[in-house]
Protein backbone atom coordinates (compact mmCIF):
# COMPACT_ATOMS: atom_id res chain seq x y z
CA UNK A 1 0.00 0.00 0.00
CA UNK A 2 1.25 3.38 -0.90
CA UNK A 3 2.39 6.23 1.59
CA UNK A 4 -0.51 8.41 0.36
CA UNK A 5 -2.94 5.57 0.73
CA UNK A 6 -1.67 4.82 4.00
CA UNK A 7 -2.43 7.99 5.52
CA UNK A 8 -4.47 9.79 3.41
CA UNK A 9 -2.86 12.88 3.02
CA UNK A 10 -3.90 15.84 0.84
CA UNK A 11 -1.28 17.75 -1.81
CA UNK A 12 -0.64 20.05 1.05
CA UNK A 13 0.43 17.68 3.46
CA UNK A 14 2.52 15.99 0.99
CA UNK A 15 3.97 18.92 -0.34
CA UNK A 16 4.51 19.22 3.74
CA UNK A 17 6.25 15.76 4.01
CA UNK A 18 8.46 16.77 1.75
CA UNK A 19 9.93 19.84 3.08
CA UNK A 20 10.25 18.16 6.23
CA UNK A 21 12.08 15.33 4.74
CA UNK A 22 14.33 17.77 2.97
CA UNK A 23 14.71 19.79 6.36
CA UNK A 24 16.01 16.44 7.99
CA UNK A 25 18.65 16.34 5.47
CA UNK A 26 20.75 18.88 6.61
CA UNK A 27 20.50 17.91 10.41
CA UNK A 28 23.55 16.05 9.30
CA UNK A 29 25.19 17.11 6.43
CA UNK A 30 26.62 19.93 7.65
CA UNK A 31 28.34 17.96 10.28
CA UNK A 32 29.01 14.72 8.80
CA UNK A 33 30.50 16.50 5.22
CA UNK A 34 33.36 17.92 7.18
CA UNK A 35 34.86 14.06 7.59
CA UNK A 36 35.78 13.50 4.56
CA UNK A 37 37.24 16.84 4.01
CA UNK A 38 39.49 16.96 7.25
CA UNK A 39 42.79 16.04 6.08
CA UNK A 40 42.08 18.99 3.13
CA UNK A 41 40.98 21.10 6.01
CA UNK A 42 43.97 19.89 8.96
CA UNK A 43 46.70 20.53 5.95
CA UNK A 44 45.62 24.29 5.01
CA UNK A 45 45.10 25.36 8.74
CA UNK A 46 47.47 23.41 10.48
CA UNK A 47 45.35 21.61 12.77
CA UNK A 48 46.61 19.05 15.38
CA UNK A 49 44.72 15.53 15.15
CA UNK A 50 42.51 16.59 18.04
CA UNK A 51 41.51 19.74 16.84
CA UNK A 52 40.67 18.13 12.85
CA UNK A 53 38.16 15.04 15.27
CA UNK A 54 36.85 18.20 16.98
CA UNK A 55 35.04 19.52 13.67
CA UNK A 56 32.67 16.96 13.61
CA UNK A 57 32.26 16.38 17.92
CA UNK A 58 31.68 19.90 18.44
CA UNK A 59 28.85 20.41 16.40
CA UNK A 60 27.48 17.78 18.43
CA UNK A 61 27.73 19.71 21.94
CA UNK A 62 27.02 22.24 20.84
CA UNK A 63 23.28 20.73 19.78
CA UNK A 64 22.95 19.76 23.33
CA UNK A 65 24.15 23.04 25.51
CA UNK A 66 21.96 25.00 22.68
CA UNK A 67 18.52 22.97 23.19
CA UNK A 68 16.90 25.08 25.61
CA UNK A 69 17.92 28.06 23.57
CA UNK A 70 16.08 26.95 21.04
CA UNK A 71 12.68 26.56 23.74
CA UNK A 72 13.16 30.50 24.20
CA UNK A 73 13.33 30.86 20.74
CA UNK A 74 10.15 29.03 19.24
CA UNK A 75 8.17 30.97 22.40
CA UNK A 76 9.13 34.24 20.81
CA UNK A 77 8.76 33.38 16.81
CA UNK A 78 7.19 29.78 16.75
CA UNK A 79 8.67 26.65 14.94
CA UNK A 80 8.14 27.60 11.40
CA UNK A 81 10.45 30.50 11.42
CA UNK A 82 12.74 28.93 14.22
CA UNK A 83 13.66 26.56 11.63
CA UNK A 84 13.87 28.43 8.71
CA UNK A 85 16.05 30.78 11.07
CA UNK A 86 17.92 27.81 12.47
CA UNK A 87 18.45 26.17 9.04
CA UNK A 88 20.20 29.81 7.57
CA UNK A 89 22.43 30.01 10.31
CA UNK A 90 24.03 26.72 9.98
CA UNK A 91 23.80 27.33 6.25
CA UNK A 92 25.77 30.10 6.21
CA UNK A 93 28.41 29.59 9.29
CA UNK A 94 28.64 26.14 7.69
CA UNK A 95 29.76 28.14 4.67
CA UNK A 96 31.93 30.40 6.51
CA UNK A 97 33.81 27.70 7.99
CA UNK A 98 35.41 27.11 4.66
CA UNK A 99 36.54 30.60 4.19
CA UNK A 100 38.34 30.66 7.68
CA UNK A 101 41.72 32.09 8.06
CA UNK A 102 42.68 30.41 11.61
CA UNK A 103 41.61 27.56 13.31
CA UNK A 104 40.01 30.28 16.05
CA UNK A 105 37.52 31.75 13.30
CA UNK A 106 36.50 27.90 11.91
CA UNK A 107 35.98 26.60 15.31
CA UNK A 108 33.97 29.70 16.23
CA UNK A 109 31.78 29.10 12.83
CA UNK A 110 31.16 25.69 14.22
CA UNK A 111 29.79 26.78 17.19
CA UNK A 112 27.30 28.49 15.43
CA UNK A 113 26.39 25.92 12.69
CA UNK A 114 25.64 23.82 15.61
CA UNK A 115 23.43 26.13 17.29
CA UNK A 116 21.35 26.80 14.13
CA UNK A 117 21.02 23.37 13.90
CA UNK A 118 20.14 22.84 17.48
CA UNK A 119 17.56 25.33 16.62
CA UNK A 120 16.00 23.54 13.80
CA UNK A 121 16.05 19.86 15.12
CA UNK A 122 14.25 21.08 18.43
CA UNK A 123 11.48 23.33 16.48
CA UNK A 124 10.90 20.40 14.54
CA UNK A 125 8.79 18.55 16.13
CA UNK A 126 6.55 21.29 17.41
CA UNK A 127 6.36 22.12 13.72
CA UNK A 128 5.00 18.61 12.97
CA UNK A 129 2.14 18.89 15.86
CA UNK A 130 1.76 22.18 14.11
CA UNK A 131 1.27 21.36 10.20
CA UNK A 132 0.27 17.46 10.65
CA UNK A 133 -1.80 17.68 14.36
CA UNK A 134 -3.57 13.87 12.96
CA UNK A 135 -0.33 12.67 11.26
CA UNK A 136 2.72 13.52 13.39
CA UNK A 137 3.95 9.96 13.82
CA UNK A 138 4.03 9.96 9.76
CA UNK A 139 5.87 13.74 9.71
CA UNK A 140 8.47 12.71 12.23
CA UNK A 141 9.38 9.73 10.75
CA UNK A 142 9.41 11.62 7.69
CA UNK A 143 11.92 14.02 8.56
CA UNK A 144 13.53 11.19 10.48
CA UNK A 145 14.12 9.23 7.27
CA UNK A 146 15.72 12.69 5.90
CA UNK A 147 18.48 12.93 8.73
CA UNK A 148 19.55 9.20 7.98
CA UNK A 149 19.28 9.74 4.14
CA UNK A 150 21.42 12.85 5.45
CA UNK A 151 23.93 11.15 7.13
CA UNK A 152 25.10 8.84 4.41
CA UNK A 153 24.74 11.97 1.95
CA UNK A 154 26.80 14.27 4.02
CA UNK A 155 29.43 11.43 3.97
CA UNK A 156 29.37 9.68 0.29
CA UNK A 157 28.61 12.00 -1.89
CA UNK A 158 31.03 15.12 -0.72
CA UNK A 159 34.32 13.40 -2.40
CA UNK A 160 32.71 11.53 -5.66
CA UNK A 161 30.06 14.62 -6.38
CA UNK A 162 30.46 17.58 -4.90
CA UNK A 163 34.26 18.20 -4.69
CA UNK A 164 34.14 17.90 -8.41
CA UNK A 165 31.41 20.36 -8.67
CA UNK A 166 33.82 22.96 -6.04
CA UNK A 167 36.55 21.85 -8.35
CA UNK A 168 38.14 20.03 -5.86
CA UNK A 169 38.36 23.22 -2.98
CA UNK A 170 37.16 22.16 0.20
CA UNK A 171 36.09 25.81 0.91
CA UNK A 172 33.98 25.80 -2.47
CA UNK A 173 32.34 22.60 -1.47
CA UNK A 174 31.14 23.44 1.95
CA UNK A 175 29.17 26.34 0.19
CA UNK A 176 27.67 24.62 -2.21
CA UNK A 177 26.03 22.11 0.52
CA UNK A 178 24.75 25.23 2.14
CA UNK A 179 23.32 26.62 -0.87
CA UNK A 180 20.09 24.37 -0.44
CA UNK A 181 19.52 24.46 2.61
CA UNK A 182 18.83 28.12 2.22
CA UNK A 183 16.54 27.68 -0.32
CA UNK A 184 14.63 25.33 1.88
CA UNK A 185 14.66 27.81 4.50
CA UNK A 186 12.80 30.37 2.32
CA UNK A 187 10.02 27.87 1.21
CA UNK A 188 9.61 26.84 4.91
CA UNK A 189 8.77 30.75 5.43
CA UNK A 190 6.57 30.59 1.89
CA UNK A 191 4.47 27.98 3.78
CA UNK A 192 3.29 30.81 6.15
CA UNK A 193 3.10 30.51 10.15
CA UNK A 194 0.37 27.14 10.63
CA UNK A 195 2.43 26.61 14.04
CA UNK A 196 1.40 28.97 16.37
CA UNK A 197 4.83 30.60 19.27
CA UNK A 198 3.96 28.98 22.26
CA UNK A 199 3.92 32.68 23.95
CA UNK A 200 3.43 32.72 27.28
CA UNK A 201 4.53 28.35 27.35
CA UNK A 202 7.44 27.78 29.65
CA UNK A 203 11.07 28.27 27.65
CA UNK A 204 13.47 25.75 29.96
CA UNK A 205 12.90 21.90 29.82
CA UNK A 206 10.45 20.26 32.39
CA UNK A 207 12.78 18.67 34.70
CA UNK A 208 9.88 17.07 36.95
CA UNK A 209 8.49 15.23 34.18
CA UNK A 210 9.93 11.81 34.26
CA UNK A 211 9.39 11.00 30.19
CA UNK A 212 12.55 13.95 29.81
CA UNK A 213 14.65 11.59 31.78
CA UNK A 214 13.62 7.70 30.75
CA UNK A 215 13.15 9.03 27.09
CA UNK A 216 17.01 11.44 27.21
CA UNK A 217 18.69 8.16 28.66
CA UNK A 218 17.93 5.81 26.52
CA UNK A 219 18.47 8.27 23.26
CA UNK A 220 22.06 8.75 25.24
CA UNK A 221 22.75 4.65 24.65
CA UNK A 222 21.69 4.44 20.82
CA UNK A 223 23.57 7.32 19.86
CA UNK A 224 26.72 6.17 22.03
CA UNK A 225 26.51 2.78 20.71
CA UNK A 226 26.29 4.37 16.77
CA UNK A 227 29.02 6.90 17.78
CA UNK A 228 31.13 3.98 19.70
CA UNK A 229 31.48 1.43 16.66
CA UNK A 230 31.69 4.10 13.68
CA UNK A 231 34.82 5.92 16.33
CA UNK A 232 36.02 2.57 17.04
CA UNK A 233 35.24 0.53 14.23
CA UNK A 234 39.00 1.20 12.24
CA UNK A 235 40.86 0.23 15.23
CA UNK A 236 39.09 -2.89 16.48
CA UNK A 237 39.65 -4.24 12.81
CA UNK A 238 43.35 -3.38 12.34
CA UNK A 239 43.97 -4.66 16.11
CA UNK A 240 42.30 -8.39 14.29
CA UNK A 241 44.12 -8.10 11.43
CA UNK A 242 40.78 -7.70 9.10
CA UNK A 243 42.06 -3.75 8.26
CA UNK A 244 40.61 -4.69 4.47
CA UNK A 245 36.89 -5.23 5.76
CA UNK A 246 37.07 -1.40 7.11
CA UNK A 247 35.60 0.16 4.06
CA UNK A 248 32.45 -2.81 3.03
CA UNK A 249 31.82 -2.91 6.87
CA UNK A 250 31.60 0.73 7.40
CA UNK A 251 29.22 1.44 4.40
CA UNK A 252 27.19 -1.52 5.17
CA UNK A 253 26.93 -0.60 8.99
CA UNK A 254 26.09 3.26 8.20
CA UNK A 255 23.45 1.80 5.86
CA UNK A 256 21.20 0.13 8.35
CA UNK A 257 20.50 3.62 10.11
CA UNK A 258 18.60 4.05 6.48
CA UNK A 259 16.82 1.02 6.74
CA UNK A 260 15.60 1.12 10.23
CA UNK A 261 14.34 4.75 9.26
CA UNK A 262 12.27 2.99 6.53
CA UNK A 263 10.94 0.09 8.92
CA UNK A 264 9.74 2.99 11.20
CA UNK A 265 7.69 4.66 8.39
CA UNK A 266 5.85 1.36 7.44
CA UNK A 267 5.44 -0.13 10.83
CA UNK A 268 4.81 3.10 12.68
CA UNK A 269 1.70 2.21 13.31
CA UNK A 270 1.96 -1.05 15.74
CA UNK A 271 5.49 0.48 17.31
CA UNK A 272 5.06 3.97 18.11
CA UNK A 273 3.80 4.77 21.85
CA UNK A 274 4.89 1.82 22.84
CA UNK A 275 7.86 1.00 25.54
CA UNK A 276 8.88 -2.40 24.89
CA UNK A 277 9.93 -1.80 20.97
CA UNK A 278 13.10 0.67 22.86
CA UNK A 279 13.53 -1.56 25.47
CA UNK A 280 14.10 -4.19 22.81
CA UNK A 281 16.16 -2.20 20.60
CA UNK A 282 18.46 -1.32 23.10
CA UNK A 283 18.89 -4.30 24.48
CA UNK A 284 19.74 -5.81 20.66
CA UNK A 285 22.00 -2.67 20.29
CA UNK A 286 24.07 -3.46 23.28
CA UNK A 287 24.26 -6.78 22.45
CA UNK A 288 25.66 -6.12 19.00
CA UNK A 289 27.91 -3.85 19.87
CA UNK A 290 29.51 -6.29 22.42
CA UNK A 291 29.78 -8.87 19.70
CA UNK A 292 31.74 -6.77 17.35
CA UNK A 293 33.83 -5.70 20.33
CA UNK A 294 34.88 -9.27 21.55
CA UNK A 295 33.62 -11.77 18.48
CA UNK A 296 35.83 -11.69 15.64
CA UNK A 297 34.80 -12.80 12.00
CA UNK A 298 31.34 -12.73 10.42
CA UNK A 299 30.02 -13.12 13.40
CA UNK A 300 31.41 -9.68 14.97
CA UNK A 301 30.45 -8.13 11.71
CA UNK A 302 26.76 -9.15 12.20
CA UNK A 303 26.92 -7.56 15.47
CA UNK A 304 27.76 -4.63 14.52
CA UNK A 305 24.86 -4.04 11.86
CA UNK A 306 22.18 -5.78 14.07
CA UNK A 307 23.43 -3.00 16.64
CA UNK A 308 23.35 -0.21 13.97
CA UNK A 309 20.12 -0.92 12.95
CA UNK A 310 18.54 -1.53 16.91
CA UNK A 311 20.29 1.87 17.63
CA UNK A 312 18.65 3.85 14.58
CA UNK A 313 15.69 2.44 15.20
CA UNK A 314 15.53 3.03 19.06
CA UNK A 315 16.37 6.81 17.78
CA UNK A 316 13.94 7.20 15.81
CA UNK A 317 11.32 5.52 17.72
CA UNK A 318 12.46 7.88 20.91
CA UNK A 319 12.31 11.49 18.92
CA UNK A 320 8.94 10.67 16.85
CA UNK A 321 7.87 10.86 20.45
CA UNK A 322 7.28 14.42 21.47
CA UNK A 323 4.52 15.83 19.06
CA UNK A 324 2.14 12.83 19.93
CA UNK A 325 2.72 12.48 23.57
CA UNK A 326 2.27 15.75 25.00
CA UNK A 327 0.53 18.99 23.66
CA UNK A 328 1.70 21.60 21.27
CA UNK A 329 3.09 23.90 23.66
CA UNK A 330 5.06 21.49 25.53
CA UNK A 331 6.95 19.56 22.07
CA UNK A 332 9.74 21.57 22.13
CA UNK A 333 10.20 21.81 26.02
CA UNK A 334 10.09 17.74 25.98
CA UNK A 335 12.28 17.30 23.10
CA UNK A 336 14.84 19.78 24.04
CA UNK A 337 15.39 18.23 27.36
CA UNK A 338 15.58 14.43 26.32
CA UNK A 339 18.29 16.30 23.16
CA UNK A 340 20.33 17.49 26.08
CA UNK A 341 20.32 14.77 28.45
CA UNK A 342 20.78 12.52 25.75
CA UNK A 343 23.96 14.10 23.13
CA UNK A 344 25.87 15.53 26.86
CA UNK A 345 25.46 11.87 28.34
CA UNK A 346 26.35 10.49 25.18
CA UNK A 347 29.37 12.42 24.39
CA UNK A 348 30.38 10.90 27.73
CA UNK A 349 30.17 7.54 27.79
CA UNK A 350 32.55 6.62 24.90
CA UNK A 351 35.30 8.45 26.10
CA UNK A 352 34.81 6.65 29.38
CA UNK A 353 35.23 3.56 26.94
CA UNK A 354 38.44 4.64 25.63
CA UNK A 355 39.52 5.96 29.55
CA UNK A 356 38.79 1.95 30.53
CA UNK A 357 40.39 0.64 27.15
CA UNK A 358 43.80 2.70 27.84
CA UNK A 359 43.85 1.31 31.90
CA UNK A 360 43.09 -1.76 30.84
CA UNK A 361 44.08 -2.33 27.17
CA UNK A 362 42.33 -4.19 24.98
CA UNK A 363 40.14 -2.49 22.33
CA UNK A 364 37.36 -4.12 22.48
CA UNK A 365 36.73 -2.23 26.35
CA UNK A 366 35.73 0.80 24.67
CA UNK A 367 32.38 -0.85 24.71
CA UNK A 368 32.05 -2.18 28.08
CA UNK A 369 30.89 1.30 29.38
CA UNK A 370 28.11 1.98 26.68
CA UNK A 371 26.99 -1.82 26.79
CA UNK A 372 26.31 -1.90 30.90
CA UNK A 373 24.91 1.73 30.74
CA UNK A 374 21.89 0.64 28.33
CA UNK A 375 21.60 -3.45 30.12
CA UNK A 376 21.43 -1.81 33.21
CA UNK A 377 18.61 0.80 32.13
CA UNK A 378 16.98 -2.11 30.52
CA UNK A 379 16.99 -3.93 33.83
CA UNK A 380 15.94 -0.93 36.11
CA UNK A 381 13.33 0.86 33.71
CA UNK A 382 9.83 0.18 33.18
CA UNK A 383 9.63 -2.47 29.58
CA UNK A 384 5.59 -2.39 29.18
CA UNK A 385 2.69 -0.28 28.81
CA UNK A 386 2.34 2.99 26.41
CA UNK A 387 3.42 6.76 26.62
CA UNK A 388 0.59 9.42 27.48
CA UNK A 389 -1.11 10.00 24.16
CA UNK A 390 -3.13 13.36 23.39
CA UNK A 391 -6.42 13.24 22.64
CA UNK A 392 -5.95 14.72 19.20
CA UNK A 393 -3.36 12.33 18.07
CA UNK A 394 -5.57 9.04 19.16
CA UNK A 395 -7.14 7.27 16.51
CA UNK A 396 -4.68 8.48 13.96
CA UNK A 397 -0.75 8.39 14.77
CA UNK A 398 -0.42 5.71 17.03
CA UNK A 399 -4.04 3.25 16.57
CA UNK A 400 -4.84 3.56 12.56
CA UNK A 401 -2.21 6.19 11.02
Amino acid sequence: MGLKARCACSARQIGILCLLWATGLFLRIPVLAVSPLAGQIADDLNLSTTSTGALTILPVVVLALAAPLAIWVIARIGPARTIAAGLALSAILSASRGWSSSAAVLFAASIGMGTGIALFQTALPSAVRGWLPRHAGLGSAVYLNGMMVGELVGAGATLPIVMPLAGHDWRMALTIWAVPALGIAALILLLGERAKPGGAAPISPNWSDSRTWELGLWLAGSIAVFFSINAYMDTTLAARGNGTWLGPLIVAYNATSLLASLAMLWWKTAWLGRRAPIVIAGIASAVGMLGFGFVPGPVGYAGALVAGFAASLQLILIMSLPPVVTEETNVARLTAGITLVGYLLAFVLPLLGGLLSDTIGGIAMVFIPTAVFILVLAGLGRKDGRYEEQSSNRGTDLQGG
